[in-house]
């Protein structure tokens, strides 16, 4: 049964604050026999009327597939290797994973849509959401200006799979900003901005460097190793 209300103080959630999660989308076979699940970093905001707002970009995955389904899975993860899994996809692999390894999916049947729904089963929460409304907004920064999506989502099923008062380290919050900075970097070489690739490069360079300083976490070397092979793949 679906709960009545969703109540974002569950989940630690303010209004107008920028939050960092993991968005699982869907995509079906050509056959129609299964489902494709996706995972990607992305921000969330709390906004009137307690629903939720994301802006991922045209050409992702998690666009296309809400396009397709109209529905996400925002997983509250404390984990900060899964991030870096997520965020530093390459169809190159074996340095980088082409995907998010399947072993940290599970799936809810989710009666009124009549479907399994995928998750991630290391997540402490979940927000399955559906698309209400889309529109479209201009944003400039280093990057330049670009049109962005932005979709309006409702909260249709909540599940607090367990207590969690982890708040991110230094050094996890430096993991954290380090893999956004990274797919950033993708995207200046993508543009062929070289003068904005070496800026995002030295930032993160710092980043790495710091975070030896802030004690050794087994999580956040791990995402640095993936985050430095990315780099790797990207200066050859």
């Amino acid at each position: 049964m679906l709960p009545m209300s969703f109540n974002p103080e569950n989940f630690g959630l303010k209004r107008d604050y920028l939050y960092e999660i993991l968005a699982t989308t869907y995509s079906i076979t050509d056959d129609e026999t299964a489902i494709k699940p996706n995972v990607s970093c992305m921000g969330i905001r709390l906004i009137e009327g307690n629903k939720l707002q994301i802006t991922p970009f045209y050409t992702t995955s998690t666009y296309k597939n809400l396009k397709a389904n109209s529905i996400i899975i925002i997983n509250f993860v404390d984990d900060i290797y899964l991030y870096a899994l997520a965020a530093l996809k390459d169809p190159n692999p074996p340095i980088i994973l082409s995907d998010f390894p399947s072993k940290y999916y599970s799936f809810k049947y989710l009666e009124p849509l009549a479907m399994d729904i995928p998750y991630i089963k290391k997540a402490w929460g979940i927000l399955i959401c559906k698309v209400l409304q889309e529109f479209q907004k201009t944003k400039t920064d280093d990057l330049g200006e670009i049109f962005i999506p932005i979709f309006k989502l409702d909260v249709i099923f909540t599940e607090k799979i367990q207590e969690s008062y982890k708040l991110f380290n230094r050094a996890e919050n430096l993991a954290l900003e380090t893999i956004i900075l990274a797919t950033r970097l993708k995207f200046a070489k993508e543009q062929q901005n070289q003068r904005l690739f070496f800026k995002l490069h030295e930032k993160m360079r710092d980043h790495m460097n710091n975070i030896g300083r802030f004690g050794r976490n087994e999580r956040v070397l791990k995402a640095i190793e993936l985050v430095r092979n990315y780099i790797s793949k990207l200066i050859d």
